[in-house]
């Protein structure tokens, strides 16, 4: 496809565009034009660049070219010319001249000189004995380059390739002869991996290049890459998880960073599978690339994903060993397949782009393989700092698939259209981007009650389908709507229009149809946002916002910010109740829409203005958001790493709210305080924090709500966690059992930390049996978890350093997390002497985790086993 072409060739890039674009490779760039500047006498030195598909070898070659052609002294001594980056025409010497001169005549000076040689070309392509084809082109070369007072640098793509093409070593002998006695040609050229036409010293091109060898991206190169490409830093630990995961290619980790710029690392890895799928025609294009036997020999590889002798991928593709090692050899001399490891007779093989495995392995299973799943949920959870939390994204999602009943749960949020349902957890976050519901719509849009009209009927009756599932009966209904009544001048036929389009959109989200859905929401904006009358400004604030939550769900975050600046733009000095509610509610949503785009600060001061603005307000649903907005703050202040200053919001949420019993308002109590005694045990002031679980097991204890119970639980185990690490080794056993007989644990997140907090416990105990009982009940909670929490993975380290490797790792191995924690499960086998085999990603994260445990080991367990539970069950 030309677009995939287009935006991930260099090739297709200005000279300026390269320049500009061009952040990594600058060691080896600036190593090549100094050898190149030292190209003044009667020799030259000729550069080869070696390494596998994606590395950045055309990038690094067109940016030299670029130099040239832009710097004046290597303007005046060298004139670049670039091959095709696959110069199939070429089978011969002769024709290796004829193309160099065509390429001239294409990119060489304009005006009479450049019709002279293109009017040669035409002429010498006419000759068909090759030998004197070449010296003719040749001769024309070189002629070119007398007048022009220059060198000419042939910048020549996968050099391998061409020469096995050729198939002649008389041919690589005459152009050896040349590029050694002909100081007006230089050569720089690229390979996929060494061959043997440079590494045998009986083949005509040994010892005759310099050779630069591209390795994988570091981690630095990595995390400048991607805030090229995508205009946003990340974190180290989520770059480095990217470098894994794309084996520090450019190119794979080029396509991650366009196609994820906006997403969180989690979000990033959750949508794997729209990644593959957008760039299915990239990925599919180096399969049909190679001849069919390669292709069998490369998938049976694939389907393995670890390193492996040919032996093993002969087995798989149920071919001769010897026919498997001759299609190896030939695989990795195009850069493909690369040497993992092994010894000279027992060589193990890999796939050198890490992302066609997962492509492969995903496009076989239709859906995520498991393996891959596993991996990633173990990367996520390893390497992802604490982010804002979800803002109720999936939670959107998950509206626009509720029907009947199940949306009675949702309550209004965005107007008196949206609102959240009452059982989510971190209400206080997810207010900042409600999902869109269906609720009634006189309430939706604040809409005193009148006789119902045609319009009216209809639109009822559409809302009656929609409330039975029968979404797409309620959409055509709703079109009917607008359709009769679109160009009415009877400003209630009009309400009505306006009302079917949101709902249309809403329903048309609902079937997955999302561009429908927008266009819906963009018709009320187009054909009342001028209006001034009525419900109409309300109307269109409530398309932008609903359009805003959508958007959200899709992770548009850009968008998201557009919409609500636009609500901002249009009602923002508003101070009409309904639309103060409408600018309430978008001021939370850009806040939210900020922290996605890791825009922290700006984050920080947009909540700042909606409390200033809105905090002396009594209206419910305006509190609610003012509540909303200090627990978002919170949480960007804490991802900020600014403690104090979060902490300072939680009091101040406390000072406005703290004496109300509004049920708008006691979420953002108890999240508060959560976060509170969170922050307070961070800063090491625990009797504090225990004096604030407290108060939230006094506030909470008689709550029934979802959020009330899993403030109280998330109470107790902050309280165990501080009587652990004072030493109340029994006590903190005490309250944790407590917890347990309270009304059943909210989740598997809660239940895991408990038994890891039983697990230290025990183990301070010396109470080895049970300690190994708990931690088995954690190891079976691990894969029910929605998200691998890094405290558990530090603190399963921590007990790895106490009960030895070996016993860890047999626990992990029988138990339901066995592929989940497979990189811990490597670490600790490596630990006791043995040598696993499994995918180089898993290894390189194993690599990791066994420098965290050398850590581990050099501090021990000092304080009794309770800093690793400090980490692993701290609240929030």
């Amino acid at each position: 496809m030309t677009v995939i072409a287009r935006k991930y060739n260099p090739g297709f890039l200005t000279d300026d565009e390269l320049v500009a674009s061009f952040c990594v490779r600058t060691k080896e760039f600036e190593s090549m034009i100094e050898a190149l500047r030292e190209c003044t006498g009667s020799a030259n030195t000729h550069q080869i660049v070696i390494g596998p598909r994606g590395s950045g070898k055309t990038s690094l070659l067109l940016r030299v070219a670029a130099e040239i052609r832009r710097d004046e002294r290597l303007t005046a001594l060298f004139s670049p010319v670039v091959f095709a980056e696959e110069s199939y025409e070429v089978s011969t010497a002769g024709e290796f001249w004829l193309e160099c001169l065509s390429r001239l005549a294409d990119q060489g000076p304009s005006g009479e000189n450049g019709q002279d040689l293109r009017s040669t070309f035409q002429d010498l392509r006419q000759i068909r004995d090759d030998r004197t084809l070449g010296d003719r082109c040749l001769g024309a070369l070189q002629d070119f380059a007398d007048r022009e007072n220059k060198r000419l640098v042939l910048v020549v793509e996968n050099l391998n390739m061409l020469l096995e093409d050729i198939g002649d070593d008389d041919t690589g002998w005459q152009l050896r002869h040349v590029l050694q006695t002909e100081p007006r040609i230089v050569l720089l050229a690229s390979a996929t991996s060494r061959f043997d036409a440079i590494d045998d010293p009986k083949r005509p091109f040994f010892d005759l290049f310099r050779v630069l060898a591209l390795r994988p991206l570091d981690r630095d190169d990595c995390a400048t890459l991607w805030q090229e490409v995508s205009g946003q830093c990340r974190v180290p630990e989520t770059i480095q998880a990217l470098r894994i995961l794309t084996g520090g290619s450019p190119r794979l980790l080029t396509i991650v960073a366009r196609f994820g710029a906006n997403l969180s690392f989690r979000e990033l890895m959750a949508d794997l599978l729209d990644l593959v799928d957008d760039h299915t025609e990239y990925f599919k294009s180096h399969l049909d690339a190679l001849p069919a036997q390669e292709r069998k020999v490369y998938l049976a590889l694939v389907q393995l994903w670890k390193p492996v002798p040919a032996r093993e991928i002969a087995d798989r593709a149920r071919l001769e060993t010897s026919q498997c090692s001759a299609q190896l050899k030939r695989l990795t001399e195009r850069g493909v397949v690369e040497m993992a490891g092994g010894s000279e007779r027992r060589k193990l093989y890999y796939v050198a782009e890490r992302l066609y495995n997962i492509y492969y392995l995903i496009r076989r299973a239709r859906g995520p393989d498991p393996m891959i799943e596993a991996l990633i949920r173990f990367m996520e959870a390893y390497y992802s700092v604490d982010e804002l939390r979800e803002f109720g994204t999936r939670m959107t999602r998950e509206a626009f698939d509720l029907d009947g009943d199940t949306l009675g749960l949702y309550r209004i949020a965005f107007g008196q259209l949206v609102q959240l349902p009452s059982m989510v957890t971190h209400r206080e976050e997810l207010l900042s981007l409600a999902p869109v519901t269906f609720g009634d719509r006189k309430k939706d849009l604040s809409i005193a009650s009148v006789p119902l009209t045609v319009a009216e009927g209809l639109f009822d009756k559409a809302l009656t389908l929609a409330e039975e599932g029968r979404l797409q009966d309620a959409v055509d209904i709703w079109d009917e709507v607008v359709r009769r009544f679109g160009t009415s001048t009877v400003r209630s036929d009009l309400e009505q229009v306006s009302l079917a389009l949101i709902k249309k959109g809403n329903a048309l989200g609902r079937l997955q149809r999302p561009q429908e859905a927008l266009a819906a929401w963009d018709e009320v904006v187009e054909r009342f946002g001028e209006s001034q009358l009525g419900h109409f400004p309300n109307a269109v604030a409530t398309a932008l916002l609903v359009k805003a939550a959508f958007l959200g769900s899709l992770n548009r975050w850009d968008e998201v910010l557009v919409a609500c600046n636009e609500v901002l733009h249009r009602s923002g000095k508003s101070d009409t109740h309904p639309l103060l509610t409408e600018v309430s509610l978008a001021m939370t949503a850009k806040g939210a829409a900020l922290a996605r785009l890791s825009r922290l600060d700006e984050a920080v001061i947009a909540l700042t203005q909606l409390v200033e603005r809105f905090g002396d307000s009594q209206a419910p649903e305006i509190v609610e958001q003012v509540a909303a907005a200090l627990g978002s703050k919170t949480s960007a202040l804490i991802r900020l790493n600014r403690p104090k200053e979060a902490l300072a919001v939680t009091e101040e949420v406390m000072h406005r709210f703290g004496g109300s019993d509004a049920r708008e308002v006691q979420d953002a109590i108890s999240g508060a305080l959560v976060s509170q005694g969170a922050l307070l045990l961070s800063l090491d002031r625990d009797e504090e924090a225990s004096e604030v679980w407290r108060e939230v097991i006094r506030r909470f204890k008689s709550g029934d709500s979802l959020k009330a119970r899993e403030a109280v639980q998330t109470a107790l185990l902050g309280m165990a966690t501080t009587e652990l690490a004072s030493g109340q080794v029994q006590t903190a056993i005490t309250v944790v059992n407590r917890m347990f007989q309270r009304n059943g644990v909210v989740s598997p997140e809660i239940e895991a930390v408990a038994n890891m907090i039983l697990a230290g416990a025990h183990l301070v105990e010396g109470d080895m049996e049970t300690c190994v009982q708990d931690i088995e009940t954690v190891l079976v909670l691990l894969p029910k978890l929605k998200t691998l929490s890094k405290g558990v993975l530090y603190t399963l380290s921590r007990m790895a350093g106490v009960l030895g490797p070996e016993t860890m790792h047999n626990l992990i191995k029988a138990s339901p997390a066995s592929d989940l924690l497979l990189p811990m499960t490597t670490a600790l086998e490596k630990d006791i002497g043995l040598e696993p085999r499994v995918a180089k990603e898993v290894e390189e994260v194993a690599e990791d985790i066994r420098r965290d445990l050398e850590e581990l080991r050099k501090a021990k367990l000092g304080d009794g086993g309770t800093a690793a539970l400090h980490l692993g069950s701290r609240p929030g």
